[in-house]
């Protein structure tokens, strides 16, 4: 049995053994055959088949489903590791989210004071604005209305003056009025003139 392997020795040894029941069972002879003997040999072999099997093929599978579920219980144990590290982080972060929000709300009270301000200052600034441009306006509409009131006045008197012109004029009066304006006009101009 050089070159076999461990395995197929004990193949062949249970395979020998299991052959060799039936022989026994024969050579009993002329009676009742003691079955008592073997049906402890029956068991025997069966009971050594099924230690062989579970020993060939059960031992590796429990062996590797031992590891695999040590190695889950490690993965399992990493990964509760990482939860509680997060689970601290995010505690913290909480922690720290109430001073965050505190100051936020710090910030936004200075900013609206700060924007409010900014916005009293600017309306000022508008309103000083606007009355410096109702105050020029004022000032341009009254210039315009003295104007027109002295144009009007102006004219008015104009027209009451040359109203008590006529009514004093006199035909004698225009002809001495013509008169006098022709001779202050110098001479040569004074010819061109026709009644």
């Amino acid at each position: 049995m050089v070159g076999l392997t461990r395995a197929r020795v004990t193949r062949f040894l249970a395979t020998l053994a299991l052959s060799a029941v039936p022989v026994f069972a024969q050579e009993s002879g002329g009676g009742k055959p003691d079955m008592t003997l073997w049906e402890w040999l029956n068991f025997l072999i069966l009971a050594g088949a099924l230690g062989w099997i579970v020993a060939k093929y059960g031992a590796p599978a429990l062996r590797g489903r031992s590891k695999q579920i040590q190695d889950d219980l490690a993965a399992g144990q990493k990964a509760k590791a990482e939860a509680e590290a997060h689970a601290a982080e995010v505690q913290a972060r909480l922690a720290g989210l109430e001073r965050e929000i505190a100051a936020m709300r710090t910030n936004a009270a200075d900013e609206r004071e700060r924007e409010a301000e900014r916005i009293r200052v600017d309306t000022q600034a508008e309103i000083a604005r606007i009355q410096r441009q109702c105050q020029q306006e004022l000032e341009s509409l009254g210039k315009l209305a003295r104007l027109e009131v002295q144009r009007t006045a102006a004219r008015l008197a104009m027209e009451l003056a040359e109203q008590k012109v006529r009514a004093r004029m006199s035909p004698e009066l225009q002809s001495a009025l013509t008169e006098g304006f022709l001779q202050d006009l110098p001479d040569g101009s004074a010819g061109h003139i026709t009644r």
